[in-house]
């Protein structure tokens, strides 16, 4: 699965990855930490992952942007007059990764140390904060990217911010769940759409934004990231309880060692009866969980149909994504291989 992703669009993430790396490269350094901390983070210090993808380094797999070019290849046939956006989208995502090792004091992602690990919170936190001032930056490349209107670059920071701030406020929401016991499926559905899904929805509807002055197919190609973007995230729960350790490179019940309340525990909590979901009450205010803990709460999901109600709310909003993507009404490779990509995300194994 890992391998047709990057046979399938090397030449578009060549692209983005060629965009990212000459926007950020041709910045004056003012403070050579930074730098380093930002080349760290993207995988830039060790392209030994790169080798393996005809010399392209895809630490990540670089969704977002690629939906940004998709789209925009879909409405028009090409993507260049896209890349600034794309480029910026993908800093603002690494933006909030950034800040979310903090948060959740993760020592590694991508197989490397967290920012914080390596260099304290206190730097991390800046550099969270200068990817933030970069992603804006980039998408004024759009002034240049042929003739585009004022307006539409004006429209698509608009866009950004929101979902930036739509991401902050999810972000807020979840670590607020950590303290609470009373979380029902329907706010983590709202958690979910800031956090998770807020920057998905970006990326298709800026893709189409800067190609089509139509606003009904600009909303249909939101309707389609927000969608896919809830859609993506619930996979992503399904895969911290379900999933295989190998494929993932961690423990393949780490949401549940974690205390996650994720959307499976969540429907365990509200329609487990009361003795069981005492039990797992307890479970969930130790301190830490053994594997008698971890076997007791997946015994509890299996009870309540947790994962087949899990994928079917996946199935759901994967429905509703390739509804809105058919609304467009246009029928082309480009659009096919978004499908295909939306495919992709609600299968993939890691």
């Amino acid at each position: 699965m890992k391998d047709r992703y990057y046979d399938t669009f090397a030449g578009l993430l060549g692209d983005i990855d060629q965009s990212l790396r000459q926007f950020i490269q041709q910045m004056p350094r003012t403070t050579p930490l930074f730098w380093e901390m930002v080349e760290h983070h993207f995988g830039w210090l060790d392209d030994s992952s790169a080798r393996d993808r005809g010399g392209i380094n895809l630490s990540g797999k670089r969704i977002r942007p690629l939906l940004v070019v998709l789209v925009a290849r879909a409405l028009t046939g090409r993507h260049d007059h896209a890349l600034p956006a794309a480029t910026a989208v993908e800093i603002i995502h690494n933006f909030t990764l950034v800040h979310d090792d903090v948060m959740d004091k993760s020592e590694e992602r991508r197989h490397r140390e967290t920012l914080w690990s390596k260099w304290g919170a206190a730097q991390a936190i800046n550099a969270g904060d200068g990817l933030y001032a970069l992603g804006m930056s980039a998408l004024l490349g759009l002034q240049g990217a042929g003739e585009m209107a004022p307006s539409k670059v004006l429209d698509a920071m608009r866009f950004l911010l929101d979902a930036c701030l739509a991401t902050v406020e999810g972000q807020m929401l979840d670590v607020s769940f950590e303290q609470q016991i009373d979380v029902t499926p329907d706010t983590y559905l709202t958690m979910i759409s800031g956090k998770s899904a807020a920057l998905i929805e970006c990326s298709t509807r800026m893709g189409a934004l800067l190609s089509t002055d139509d606003p009904t197919v600009i909303e249909a190609y939101g309707r389609f990231g927000r969608s896919l973007g809830i859609a993506f995230q619930i996979w992503d729960d399904y895969l911290g309880i379900w999933g295989r350790a190998e494929a993932m490179g961690k423990s393949a019940t780490s949401d549940i060692e974690t205390k996650k309340k994720s959307y499976p525990v969540l429907v365990a909590f509200q329609q487990a009866d009361a003795v069981t979901r005492a039990n797992l009450l307890s479970i969930y205010h130790k301190e830490l969980l053994d594997a008698r803990d971890v076997s007791c709460v997946l015994d509890i999901l299996r009870a309540v149909r947790a994962e087949e109600q899990t994928r079917d709310l996946i199935d759901v909003h994967f429905r509703a994504a390739l509804a809105a993507l058919d609304a467009v009404g246009v029928d082309n490779d480009d659009q096919r291989h978004l499908r295909e990509l939306a495919s992709f995300l609600i299968e993939r194994a890691y």
